[in-house]
C-alpha cells in the first residue's frame, strides 16, 4: 500500500472551537521586522483581532507593493507577504489591491483556495456601506431631507 501522507496538501492550523463556544477571534501573528530601521531581526508576536471591521476607505489605502490588502466576499485579507508567492504573479494582485476583488477572484478560483489561505491572511471584515439612492421622481421634492 502506498504512503498517501506525502501526497496530501499541508493544512493550515485552525483555531480550536469547543461546543457551545465562539471561535477565537484574537490570534497571535508572527511579524518579521524588515528594513534598515528594524531594531531586531527576530520575529515579533503581535495580536490580531479577526473581528476587526474595515471601511472601504481604509481598504483603498492598502493598494501598493509592500502594503497589499484586498477584500473577497466581505472578508479583508492582507496579502502583502503572499504577493510574491502568488502563482499568477504579484502583478495580478497589485491590479486588485485595495479593492473588493470578489468578482475577479471567482473568475479564476474556487472556495478551496480561500479555505487554504484564509486563516493565515484574513485580517477582518469589510463594512458594507449602503448609500441611499437619491429619488428623482415628482414626489421626491416633498420628501424631508436629513
Amino acid at each position: 500500500m502506498a504512503d498517501t501522507a506525502q501526497s496530501q496538501p499541508r493544512q493550515q492550523p485552525q483555531p480550536e472551537v469547543k461546543a457551545g463556544t465562539e471561535p477565537q477571534t484574537i490570534v497571535t501573528a508572527i511579524v518579521q521586522p524588515e528594513g534598515p530601521d528594524a531594531e531586531t531581526t527576530e520575529p515579533i508576536p503581535v495580536e490580531v483581532d479577526l473581528n476587526q471591521v474595515y471601511t472601504f476607505d481604509e481598504l483603498v489605502l492598502h493598494n501598493k507593493d509592500g502594503d497589499l490588502w484586498l477584500a473577497i466576499d466581505g472578508t479583508v485579507y492582507d496579502l502583502t507577504k503572499f504577493s510574491g508567492e502568488h502563482p499568477g504573479g504579484k502583478k495580478i494582485l497589485l491590479g486588485v489591491a485595495g479593492t473588493d476583488a470578489s468578482k475577479k477572484y471567482r473568475k479564476y478560483h474556487g472556495d478551496n483556495i480561500l479555505k487554504r489561505y484564509a486563516y493565515e491572511y484574513k485580517i477582518g471584515t469589510l463594512k458594507i456601506e449602503v448609500k441611499e439612492k437619491e429619488s428623482k421622481g415628482f414626489f421626491s421634492r416633498f420628501k424631508k431631507k436629513k
